[in-house]
């Protein structure tokens, strides 16, 4: 399992990446033309940012993955486990046209060309792809989704909307804050248990450590995919701020990175 860098602006899972039909990018903070907390590549249209570098930020990545800028879809992020199955008429919005895409924080489609697009700086930032069906999905997972089981809502609309198969969809789990940084009280983490997820914590001095990772990782095996299909890049955004923007790490002022995918 391995993630390779494109460039210095971001990384791709190489499984998904070489099982053809889709193009994708998990975006680094490095790269573009942000200035000061948001410095450089930032993502995030709720952002303090002109909208001039946000356009520059987005034709680079978009460049770089062979992308239309004017297609993407944006959504309004709100920590939830809603999903949005986007269409040809949602094309652009978010970013070059108006979106009503409110209160979600998933995008699923099987449309050719329409770039989804999630922000994440710490949350976790999930891709599914099935090749078979022709169809993608991007997860916003923070901890609240994370416990929703949003990702298994984003595979089973893959399934009864678009005929996929679970147990044949690949997924990356992209940089995002690990274990070592998710320090939580015990009230969060009493979620996770309530959800059959307890294996997901580690106790400590009465604090809890909470493994993002491997709880979507179990989350979607319960939906039927196959563990040795789910890639995980292991990085820590909170371990890595000289490349990746972090909430916990550099403050709320922080820029945001996206994962971007579109069918080719």
């Amino acid at each position: 399992m391995s993630f390779s860098n494109i460039n210095e602006i971001g990384i791709k899972c190489d499984e998904i990446d070489a099982l053809g039909g889709i193009s994708h990018i998990f975006t680094t903070k490095n790269g573009g033309c942000s200035e000061g907390a948001l410095s450089s590549l930032n993502m995030g249209i709720n952002r303090p940012d002109s909208r001039e570098n946000l356009i520059n930020n987005y034709k680079t990545v978009c460049a770089a993955i062979g992308a239309d800028y004017t297609k993407t879809v944006l959504s309004h992020q709100t920590h939830t486990a809603n999903i949005k199955i986007v269409t040809e008429e949602d094309a652009g919005k978010g970013l070059y046209l108006p979106s009503d895409i409110r209160d979600t924080d998933g995008l699923v489609t099987n449309v050719k060309n329409i770039p989804l697009v999630v922000f994440y700086a710490d949350c976790v930032p999930v891709l599914l792809y099935s090749k078979d069906a022709s169809c993608i999905a991007c997860v916003h997972a923070g901890w609240r989704g994370t416990v929703a089981g949003i990702a298994a809502n984003a595979a089973a609309i893959m399934e009864t909307r678009f005929g996929a198969d679970a147990s044949e969809i690949r997924a990356a789990i992209g940089p995002s804050i690990g274990q070592c940084h998710f320090e939580t009280g015990l009230e969060v983490a009493e979620e996770f248990e309530s959800n059959g997820l307890s294996s997901c914590i580690e106790y400590k001095n009465d604090k809890a450590y909470i493994d993002l990772w491997r709880a979507n990782t179990e989350i979607l095996v319960s939906a039927g995919l196959k563990e040795e299909n789910i890639f995980i890049s292991g990085l820590c955004t909170v371990c890595n701020t000289d490349k990746f923007f972090s909430h916990r790490g550099l403050g709320a002022d922080t820029g945001r990175m996206a994962l971007m995918a579109y069918l080719v």
